[in-house]
């Protein structure tokens, strides 16, 4: 395969699901972020493979008559669909979705699929992670790592993807870090949770020193602060010790009819109006009656909303500390049909487990669902199955196998995530011999 030049210019063809432009040169296929459909565009490649190169954008030479200006610098670290107005958005992920469908799991679910848009474009985001960089002013900054650069900051004052209140929070927070002439070596990174029903935030300072000297934070928006000492050894945010706690380690949101709390580790919905949207449209394409199977259960959202729908809630979720504050939800909101387990998915008796009841649904990782998860449900007799994904690309995959014994009675998106490639899909499956339910 020829070499490729060290620019040249090239016409997008499609969108990636991964966010990127896709455009064809000396019989590659080039990933471009910041680029739209119709664009002629030079570019210079940074990661070269057999039949595919990722490429960085150096001009615009033709312009699509959708684009429009990015809001912020920082875009492409955390929407870099800013530059594409929002109904084309919705329009590329539906055919995103479909592609995806047709080329892993080999059958599209309904050539018509519907996406649900949010009603906050900007600024729907309920938690944010920010590092920090030093200014020219020796002051410290906010900032966001440069996509697939480890050590490559933008420095940035906020994102149009969080909601005010934590860039307020945020700003002050750096601020205080600041007066007290806090050195950029001892930090890690800024995490931020956001409740609209409170209208509250809980920080999270992440440090690298042990030895780091503890304050309070006295901010009014602010209902828990937290400084964690965390390896620095390790990129990621990992707690390693906690060295300070002043106020709640809690939120409470509202979805629908319920009140959940989560702490700032827990995985919670980042939109939550939206993914009530989604929860109704569960409700109201599934049959009712039976027990249910809530398998990555996380702090109860899912199986706590269809309570009502079921005899009994079987809730089953790897987190122990999600799976104490799925207590707590519970408790707050007098539910008396939830059964909780602690424990992986894949490592429980799910045979028995699935025994028990006529319906499952599921919200897993991005990876998707468990080899293990997939086989145990094959051969169980559950007649209704709701699959939640945030990955359509592995819920695809999963449905490669899954369609031997379940058919689609439904299929939805969702637009959790405006300004990004990512989206919600659900899928309501029913058993193809149906039996008595």
């Amino acid at each position: 395969m020829s070499k490729l030049d060290k620019e040249f210019e090239v016409v997008i063809e499609r969108m990636h699901h991964t966010g990127e432009g896709v455009g064809r040169y000396k019989n590659r296929s080039i990933f471009v972020f910041g680029v739209m459909v119709g664009e002629r565009v030079l570019v210079r490649p940074i990661k070269v493979s057999r039949g595919k190169a990722k490429a960085q954008v150096l001009r615009i030479l033709e312009s699509s008559e959708d684009r429009q200006k990015e809001k912020e610098d920082h875009y492409l670290s955390c929407s870099p669909w800013q530059i594409i107005n929002y109904q084309k958005q919705l329009e590329h992920k539906i055919e995103i979705a479909k592609k995806l469908f047709s080329n892993e799991a080999n059958f599209l679910p309904d050539e018509d699929v519907k996406i649900v848009g949010s009603k906050e474009e900007w600024h729907y985001r309920n938690k944010m992670e920010f590092s920090f960089v030093k200014k020219e002013s020796d002051n410290l900054g906010l900032a966001f790592h440069v996509r697939g650069r480890r050590y490559d900051c933008y420095e940035l004052d906020e994102c149009v993807l969080a909601s005010e209140k934590i860039n307020e929070v945020a700003s002050a927070v750096v601020g205080i870090l600041n007066e007290r002439q806090v050195g950029i070596e001892t930090l890690k990174n800024l995490v931020l949770r956001y409740s609209q029903a409170e209208d509250k935030c809980l920080a999270i300072l992440y440090v690298k020193d042990e030895a780091f000297t503890v304050f309070d934070l006295q901010l009014a928006d602010v209902v828990g602060w937290q400084i964690i000492y965390s390896n620095p050894q390790s990129p990621a945010t990992v707690i390693t010790k906690v060295l300070h706690q002043q106020g709640r380690d809690y939120l409470e949101e509202r979805i629908g009819d319920l009140r959940l709390r989560f702490r700032h580790s827990n995985f919670f919905q980042i939109n939550p109006p939206l993914f009530g949207e989604l929860l109704d449209f569960v409700k109201g394409n599934i049959k009712k009656g039976g027990d249910l199977i809530d398998l990555y259960a996380g702090v109860g959202t899912i199986g706590f909303a269809l309570a009502q729908q079921f005899n009994n809630i079987i809730s089953v979720e790897l987190d122990d500390e999600a799976v104490k504050i799925a207590q707590e939800n519970i408790a707050i909101n007098d539910l008396q049909n939830i059964t909780l387990h602690s424990g992986a998915s894949e490592k429980q008796d799910l045979n028995g487990i699935f025994s028990l009841a006529k319906t499952l649904v599921v919200d897993p990782p991005r990876s998707g669902l468990h080899p293990k998860v997939i086989k145990a449900i094959l051969k169980s007799n559950l007649k209704q199955f709701i699959y939640i994904s945030c990955n359509p690309l592995t819920q695809a995959k999963d449905m490669r196998l899954l369609k031997q014994k379940y058919k689609v009675k439904a299929w939805h998106l969702f637009d959790l995530y405006p300004q990004t490639p990512h989206m919600e899909s659900v899928l309501i499956l029913r058993r193809k011999i149906w039996g008595l339910f």
